[in-house]
């Protein structure tokens, strides 16, 4: 069988003897290769020898018996090394866009077996196309080898280097005609037990373990068979088709990226070992930046994933587009860890990014949740132990105008179950996500560079890369619709909205945004009205928002029942008024204590409150802090330096110049939570002690009795994450262990202060409110 329609190849390079190494698949595939390498003969003609050796090189199956090539490297001089494969194209195929369910149905059409080969030739010999991978002589591949740390007496060993490097220079010759999407790592658990690196590694583990090294290195292939990725096209375009689906059942199909964004995220992935770090509120987070990888034609981002979510079938997928399944604990297993750091290494080396929630799990809460610290470890491990430079490690900031787990999040915060992963649960999911819930946001921040890794003993270190992680995404969090109208009319409660004072607020705040340079979504953004009331509607819904239009004005508020769903949108974006509420509830302190200078009251109320909510928020370092609270001073008032210095009735002035005031609406839920946590500490007996578990347990019982009595105004405030948090304060200020006497007047001195906190919050809202009220009566 030949392929008459295809011009000879020009894959005789030099005047040296030849060797072809053909990755045929098939009997039809060798056929094809060997005519059309006898068609280029022809055409170049001369007298070389040429010979051809069928091998396959696709998969990490290939190459399994490596004498054929062995004894044809002993018995040639002077060759030159020929990789050539078949290429299957797809007709109607568009760049960008998943396999169709029909060519899934029936497998993969670039790799079709010999019966389906024949038929697609029968009907289209132009289907199939023949290609060379760049030529290299076996003297350059021997240096290569040995440059590489491998064994100059291993005829072996050269034979599957060379193989290796074959099917490197097939995989990048076919990319020019599939797309840099399929740019994958082949023969990974190969490739890593041909590292003398690696190899030596394990001799030393050996000795310090007195483990036979042959019972290691046979643990360390079962390790790399269980968490190494298998690539390949088809699976890569079943999960983008998948990822496309579950992200457009109840979203707009097109992520909405800032212009200018895929572009650099392109040229960072190209150019630099990439991290892609993912903030973390919905099953769907990870898929977005993959999404936008493979729709624009870039390389393949691995997945990192919890053996737990390793599911019969889904695994299988999911390892053959990228997939990487580590072990939840693994502290105890050296080898493992040897195992894992080597494979990161490998990729980062070979500049395959990967992707995981920096987080560790799906915010609780809304705001961004304390960075875990074991898989960036391990790539701070790879990179120091190998002398990777130059890590990227870029937030991904992923945005929802509505988020399906949310009511998950709320029953689980007021102390319900997490429901176990499964296949059932996944089907169950996917079916939820149906709704309509607007779009979807991406916003990629500046990239946290490390230019020489640091030992990864070093915590601190660690810590401030993370930190700065965590601080880059917050900046690039969005204002969406729905989180700004839950922190507007949350921070209103118990009184609603008119639409007219809603409309004014939203006008208010998106300009507070854009002169701070804060991101707006697309209903925000726009100028379109349209845009904006087609949100609203969805928003109204979701059923999160009420509006009562029978009287002469229509009102909004927070569905009662769902204030904690409110507040999990307003927390997303809470981050943003951090520094203008403190500033708020720190100008109201000073005004109270009228009898000391208003300006040193001010700043020590000030860094109170920032080491008083130290565990919820990231925080810059005190210096930069300050300097942030003077910048948003000036943007209040530019005279706010003598108004503050002179106090009285200048104080007052610049209070009024901060309406709307917001430190209630940002605080309230965490002063109520900490103080239900504090009733619980201060109710112990001399010689009484409770563990953080039980206080917890116990604080989501007063909590609610609190509630229902009226001590705190929302069941946004009864959750385990702001109990866990208020503990870990007590904890932090020495208030959390034996009941003792000392004990005792430290929790009530600190359930006063969170007390006063809570009165000068209710001054707040009520400014805020008169204000509001104010407004209105001028608009009659």
């Amino acid at each position: 069988m030949s392929i008459e329609e295809q011009t000879p190849p020009q894959v005789l390079p030099g005047t040296s003897d030849l060797l072809i190494i053909l990755d045929a698949r098939n009997r039809i595939e060798e056929q094809l290769l060997r005519d059309w390498v006898g068609a280029a003969q022809a055409a170049v003609g001369g007298t070389r020898r040429i010979a051809s050796l069928s091998l396959p090189l696709a998969d990490e199956r290939s190459a399994e018996d490596t004498e054929p090539l062995v004894r044809e490297l002993a018995a040639a001089g002077a060759v030159t090394v020929v990789p050539a494969r078949v290429s299957w194209r797809i007709p109607g195929f568009v760049q960008g866009q998943p396999l169709g369910l029909r060519q899934l149905l029936f497998g993969d059409p670039r790799a079709p077996g010999t019966l389906r080969a024949r038929w697609i030739l029968w009907r289209d010999k132009t289907r199939a196309q023949c290609i060379a991978g760049a030529p290299a002589t076996v003297e350059a591949l021997r240096e290569r080898y040995l440059e590489r740390g491998g064994d100059p007496g291993s005829a072996e060993g050269l034979a599957r280097f060379i193989l290796r490097q074959a099917g490197l220079a097939l995989d990048i010759a076919e990319r020019g005609v599939l797309g840099s999407r399929y740019k994958v790592p082949r023969h990974v658990t190969e490739s890593l037990n041909a590292d003398a690196r690696f190899q030596q590694a394990l001799r030393e583990l050996a000795d310090e373990s007195g483990q036979p090294l042959a019972t290691l290195a046979q643990e360390a292939e079962a390790y790399m068979g269980e968490m190494v990725a298998r690539p390949n096209p088809f699976f890569i375009d079943l999960k983008a088709r998948l990822e496309r689906k579950m992200l457009s059942l109840g979203y707009a199909r097109t992520i909405s990226v800032a212009p200018g964004e895929i572009e650099r995220f392109r040229q960072m992935l190209r150019n630099h070992p990439t991290l892609v770090l993912f903030t973390h509120k919905s099953y769907l987070d990870g898929l977005a930046a993959t999404d936008i990888a493979y729709r624009n034609d870039m390389p393949l981002i691995h997945t990192f994933g919890g053996v737990n979510m390793a599911m019969p079938g889904l695994s299988t997928m999911m390892r053959g587009a990228g997939g990487i399944f580590i072990r939840r604990s693994f502290r105890d297993n050296a080898l493992y860890k040897l195992v894992l750091r080597f494979y990161i290494s490998y990729l980062l080396e070979k500049r395959f990014p990967m992707t995981w929630a920096f987080e560790g799990t799906r915010s609780r809460l809304g705001k961004l949740m304390p960075p875990r610290y074991g898989l960036m470890k391990y790539v701070i491990d790879a990179a120091a132990s190998n002398d990777i430079r130059d890590l990227h490690f870029l937030p991904v900031a992923t945005s929802f105008d509505l988020i399906r787990d949310v009511d998950d999040f709320v029953a689980e915060q007021a102390g319900r179950s997490k429901k176990p992963e499964s296949l059932i649960w996944f089907m169950h999911y996917l079916r939820s996500l149906k709704e309509p819930r607007g779009k979807i946001y991406v916003n990629f921040g500046q990239p946290v560079i490390v230019e020489k890794a640091p030992d990864p003993e070093d915590r601190l270190a660690l810590a401030k890369i993370a930190f700065e992680v965590a601080v880059q995404a917050n900046r690039v969090t969005p204002f969406t619709l729905g989180a700004l109208i839950c922190f507007i009319l949350l921070g209103s409660l118990p009184r609603g909205m008119t639409a007219t004072e809603l409309q004014r607020s939203i006008a208010y705040f998106v300009e507070w945004a854009r002169e701070r340079g804060i991101r707006l979504s697309d209903p925000l953004a726009s100028d379109d009205p349209g845009e904006r009331e087609r949100m609203m509607g969805t928003l109204l819904g979701s059923g999160l928002f009420l509006r009562y239009d029978q009287a002469s004005q229509t009102v909004f508020s927070i569905e009662p029942a769902k204030h904690a769903a409110a507040s999990y949108y307003r927390n997303t974006i809470v981050h943003h008024f951090l520094e203008r509420a403190i500033i708020d509830l720190a100008l109201l302190k000073a005004r109270e204590q009228f009898k000391l200078p208003a300006g040193e009251v001010f700043w020590a109320e000030a860094i109170r409150l920032r080491e008083l909510f130290k565990f919820e928020f990231f925080y810059p370092e005190k210096p930069a802090f300050l300097a942030n609270l003077r910048a948003e001073l000036g943007r209040v008032d530019s005279e706010w330096e003598r108004r503050l210095e002179e106090g009285g009735v200048q104080l007052q002035g610049l209070i009024n110049r901060c309406q709307p005031l917001v430190g209630h609406a940002v605080f309230l839920p965490l002063v109520e939570a900490y103080t239900v946590i504090l009733l619980v500490l201060v109710g112990l007996q001399p010689g009484e002690e409770m563990a953080q578990k039980d206080c917890v347990e116990q604080a989501l019982k007063e909590g609610r009795f609190a509630l229902m009595m009226g001590r705190i105004t929302s069941e946004a405030s009864i959750a385990k994450v702001l109990f866990e948090n208020g503990f870990r304060l007590a904890e932090h200020m020495g208030l959390a262990g034996v009941t003792d006497a000392a004990q005792i007047d430290g929790r009530k001195q600190l359930l006063r202060e969170f007390r006063d906190l809570s009165r000068r919050m209710e001054a707040s809202r009520l400014e805020s409110l008169r204000l509001a009220d104010k407004v209105f009566d001028e608009a009659d």
